[in-house]
C-alpha cells in the first residue's frame, strides 16, 4: 500500500501521514533493498511495440490477450522500508493472434498492483486490502468507469474465484485499516453486477489474501498474519506474524439462508494462494495450497526468507469439525494455477513456479503436479533465466484436463530483457515451443491471466 491509499482510507492529513509513513520523502534509507534491485526494480518507461520477434512457433489456436500485473513504484520510496508488495501497479500486455505476436505494451494502473481478471465482459486490475479495481480496455488503457457497473460500494480483493457453472465471482473483501474484525463476502453475478454482500466476523484484522470455493462453500482463511500498528507507525508494511492468533479455515455455506461459518482450527501458518478446493464423496472439503510456516516476522520487506512455501493439503471433516494437514511435497513453490474452468471442482493437474532457495529465490523452475498420480514434472530453466506464474490455457478441443498450453514470463539476465515462453502442458520438460521476445524486462510481479478472443 502506498501513501495515497493510506491517506484515502485513514483520512489523515499529509503531515500526520508523513510521520506514520516514516517520512519516506525526506529520509530515504541508504542500505540496499533487494526488492528495489535487479529484476525487482521498477521500469520507468511505457513502451508500445508492434510485430514482436518470435523464436519457435506460436500455436495458431491461441488468440487473445496475455496480461500480467505487479508493483512498479514510479515515485520515490524509502529504500530501507520499501516492501515488495507496495507501489503503483503496472500491467504488461501481449496481443496474440493467428500465430503472431501483434504487440506488447505496458501501462500504470494506480494502486491496483496485484492481479488482473476478466468478468462480465470487462477487464479489472485488482489489489489487496481496500482499493476498488481499476477497469482497463483491451488496449490496456484505464477507462475511468466504476467497478462492476457501479454496484461495488467498498473495496475488493486481490483474488476472486469464478464458478464457471453459474458465472458467480466470489471474493472476500476488506478495507485497510478497518475498524472492525470483519471481512465481506461479495458475489458478482455473470452480468458483472454485485448480487450479494455478507459480513463475516474474524478474530482480528487478518491479512486475508485470497479465498477458495467448492460447490457448497466459500473458504475463509483466518490465519496467523495480522495487522500491526507497531509496523504501521514506523512506516513499514503493516502486517506481522502473530502466533497467538489461532489459525483456522472457515466454511461459509453458499446456499441462500445458510450464513453460519463452520470453523476448523489448524496449526499456525499462512498462505497466499491455493491450487484449489473441492468436496470429496462424503461431502468433506479438501484444499491444496502453498503453506508458509512463518511469515512477516523477521523479514519486513518481503515474503521469502523466513520459511519456504510448501505444498500442503487440509482435509476438513464437516461432521466432526476436525482438520487433518499433510505436506504433499518438499519442493518450494508459489503462484499455483489450474485449469481455469475447475475452480471449486474435482481436478487432477496443477502448475506453479519453483521458488528455489529461500535465501535467494531464483524462480528457476516450473512445476507440474499430477495430484491423482501423486507425481510431479519439473522444467529447470537455463542458468541466468527466471520464470513467473505459469498460466494454463486449455486447447480448444481438449480431450483431457492437461491438454493445452502454459505461458510464463521469463527474465533473461544475459540481455536484461524478458520473453513470454509457451509450453505444451503435456510436454513441459521438453521446454518451450515458442518464445515471444519483449522490448524490455518485466519486473518480478504477481499474477496474470489469458483472455481469449
Amino acid at each position: 500500500m502506498d501513501k495515497r491509499t493510506f491517506l484515502k482510507y485513514t483520512g489523515l492529513g499529509l503531515g500526520g501521514a508523513g510521520l506514520l509513513w516514516g517520512l519516506d520523502r525526506s529520509r530515504l534509507g541508504k542500505a540496499p533493498n533487494p526488492y528495489l534491485e535487479g529484476n525487482y526494480a521498477p521500469v520507468k518507461t511505457l513502451i508500445s511495440e508492434d510485430q514482436l520477434s518470435v523464436v519457435g512457433e506460436i500455436p495458431r489456436e491461441l488468440s487473445g490477450l496475455y496480461l500480467r500485473n505487479g508493483p512498479n513504484p514510479m515515485s520515490s520510496v524509502n529504500n530501507k522500508k520499501h516492501h515488495w508488495f507496495a507501489g503503483e501497479g503496472m500491467l504488461h500486455g501481449l496481443r496474440i493472434d493467428e500465430g503472431k505476436a501483434l504487440w506488447y505494451r505496458n501501462q500504470s494502473v494506480g494502486n491496483a498492483n496485484t492481479h488482473v481478471i476478466s468478468h462480465g465482459g470487462k477487464i479489472y486490475a485488482t489489489v489487496e486490502a481496500g482499493a476498488a479495481p481499476v477497469e482497463v480496455d483491451g488496449e490496456l488503457m484505464p477507462t475511468g468507469n466504476d467497478a462492476f457497473n457501479g454496484t461495488l460500494t467498498s473495496g475488493f480483493s486481490a483474488h476472486a474465484k469464478l464458478d464457471k457453472e453459474n458465472g458467480e465471482l466470489h471474493a472476500l473483501c476488506y478495507q485497510f485499516p478497518r475498524g472492525s474484525y470483519q471481512v465481506d463476502h461479495v458475489v458478482v453475478g455473470q452480468d458483472g453486477h454485485v448480487q450479494k454482500t455478507q459480513s463475516i466476523d474474524l478474530q482480528s484484522q487478518t491479512m486475508l489474501h485470497e479465498c477458495a470455493i467448492t460447490n457448497n462453500y466459500v473458504l475463509v482463511f483466518d490465519l496467523s498474519v495480522t495487522f500491526s500498528l507497531f509496523k504501521l507507525v514506523r512506516g513499514y508494511f503493516p502486517f506481522s506474524w502473530n502466533e497467538k492468533h489461532q489459525a483456522r479455515i472457515g466454511l461459509l455455506p453458499r446456499k441462500a439462508g445458510e450464513e453460519t461459518v463452520q470453523w476448523f482450527d489448524i496449526d499456525p501458518c499462512y498462505l497466499f494462494h491455493t491450487f484449489n478446493a473441492c468436496e470429496d464423496d462424503n461431502g468433506n472439503v479438501v484444499v491444496d495450497a502453498m503453506r508458509y510456516q512463518r511469515l512477516f516476522d523477521e523479514d519486513w520487506n518481503g515474503p521469502f526468507t523466513e520459511s519456504p512455501p510448501m505444498l500442503a493439503r487440509w482435509k476438513l471433516d464437516v461432521t466432526s469439525g476436525r482438520s487433518i494437514e499433510t505436506q504433499i511435497d518438499d519442493l518450494p513453490g508459489e503462484f499455483p494455477r489450474i485449469h481455469p474452468d475447475l475452480d471449486g471442482k474435482d481436478f487432477r493437474f496443477g502448475y506453479c513456479l519453483g521458488t528455489g532457495s529461500m535465501s535467494a529465490p531464483d524462480f528457476g523452475r516450473i512445476i507440474k503436479y499430477d495430484f491423482a498420480g501423486d507425481s510431479r514434472e519439473v522444467y529447470e530453466l537455463p542458468v541466468g533465466e527466471a520464470g513467473a506464474e505459469p498460466i494454463f490455457i486449455p486447447s480448444s478441443n481438449a480431450q483431457s484436463e492437461d491438454e493445452g498450453y502454459l505461458m510464463s514470463l521469463v527474465y533473461d539476465r544475459s540481455d536484461n530483457k524478458s520473453n513470454l515462453q509457451i509450453f505444451n502442458a503435456q510436454g513441459l520438460t521438453d521446454g518451450p515451443i515458442a518464445k515471444i521476445m519483449l522490448p524490455q524486462r518485466v519486473p518480478y510481479g504477481f499474477h496474470g491471466n489469458w483472455i481469449a478472443t
